[in-house]
């Protein structure tokens, strides 16, 4: 089965934004999660403990990932840059997240080209709690797993 990884630091919202791209209720308990996507067949979401984690079990999820979302969900990204390297060594496709964009005024938007401006990366702006850019996420991921 095709693997959608969801990388990020503890508290970024991994959890919170899969269950709002499979429309499931959260359980602290569940770590995968599968979804049908027309015209892609069925995938797995592997929600990954945080990359914040000092022997975390991402690196091992991270080598059977065909696409990854990392999510940023402050300025204080150097290690979420890290990652994004590290994922595309390992030959996934890479979409960036700006997670929890109903929380900053410009609702992730000054975030979000800083993102641009060092890794070159355009990220998507999504709220798991309002339900904003679910959809656009959910179509890029989509297009990657369709390349």
């Amino acid at each position: 089965m095709r693997q959608v990884g969801i990388f990020g630091k503890r508290k970024s919202g991994k959890s919170a934004l899969m269950y709002a791209l499979t429309r499931h209720k959260m359980t602290k308990e569940t770590e995968y999660s599968s979804m049908e996507i027309a015209g892609v067949g069925k995938i797995m979401l592997v929600d990954t403990v945080g990359v914040d984690v000092e022997k975390s079990t991402a690196e091992k999820s991270a080598e059977s990932i065909e696409v990854a979302l990392i999510l940023i969900s402050n300025y204080s990204f150097e290690l979420e840059l890290a990652w994004i390297s590290k994922l595309k060594k390992l030959g996934a496709a890479v979409i960036a997240v700006i997670t929890q964009c109903d929380k900053f005024v410009d609702g992730g938007k000054n975030l979000a080209a800083a993102v641009v401006e060092v890794s070159g990366l355009q990220p998507i702006c999504t709220s798991a709690e309002t339900g904003a850019g679910i959809e656009e996420l959910n179509a890029e991921i989509i297009n990657r797993l369709k390349e």
